[in-house]
């Protein structure tokens, strides 16, 4: 609709139309579940989705590896530091619903279904897969920010949030902690503003694959104990 100038971004019928494709998953995925769960399953997701009693510690490690992957671009050029950090705070509650909700689908539905089938390795390599695909129509859209970003960087980008993510879901087993790290990617964007270059991209991934892996050896170590 922007490319033929039917509609303008940023205007309030458009922002609809963005908020709707950004809850989308959430509202597909409770509705799968709600479908083809029984009703404690349904119940319990529900649960998961809303649940904020979690450790402290569990919110400091959510909270530390966002700001990990948004700050550490910073010091090889990947990301310059624009705005102060408090932003981050006054944007984290709008970001819940500006990607955070997204969760609900892609770690909270999709993720522990494919590993019914696959290892968390590959399934975290088809959710970021898909996950990337599905913001795609965003860079056709005239005046969003993806028009100016380099798609390959988000692919790199997505993959390596997906890995982090299925650490905090597979250490968690919560929803809840899903949906905060995203927001918190979301907020800390606006303060550390990413160059969205490949190279950038690739590192970022790097040290996602590496976290993941020491998560990894620590969880099956832990496995061969029992």
């Amino acid at each position: 609709m922007t490319q033929f100038k039917w509609l303008e971004f940023g205007t309030p019928i458009s922002m609809i139309l963005f908020i709707l494709g950004g809850v989308t998953p959430a509202i597909s995925e409770i509705w799968l579940k709600k479908k083809y769960s029984s009703k404690e399953e349904f119940r319990s997701f529900i649960n998961n989705i809303k649940n904020p009693r979690h450790p402290l510690l569990w919110y400091i490690f959510t909270i530390g590896l966002a700001f990990a992957a948004c700050f550490l671009p910073t010091l090889w050029g990947g990301a310059s530091i624009e705005n102060p950090l408090y932003l981050a705070l006054i944007e984290f509650p709008i970001m819940i619903i500006g990607g955070g909700l997204e969760e609900i689908g892609w770690r909270g539905y999709l993720q522990p279904t494919l590993q019914k089938k696959w290892s968390p390795f590959n399934s975290t390599l088809i959710v970021g897969g898909i996950w990337t695909i599905w913001h795609l129509p965003l860079w056709f859209v005239v005046g969003s920010n993806q028009m100016n970003m380099n798609f390959l960087w988000f692919t790199l980008s997505a993959l390596a949030l997906s890995f982090l993510l299925t650490v905090i879901y597979s250490a968690t087993n919560s929803i809840f902690l899903c949906i905060i790290f995203h927001a918190l990617i979301n907020s800390f964007w606006d303060v550390y503003i990413p160059n969205t270059n490949v190279a950038s991209g690739l590192f970022t991934l790097l040290f996602a694959l590496f976290v993941f892996a020491a998560f990894e050896f620590y969880r099956i170590k832990n496995q061969s104990k029992i």
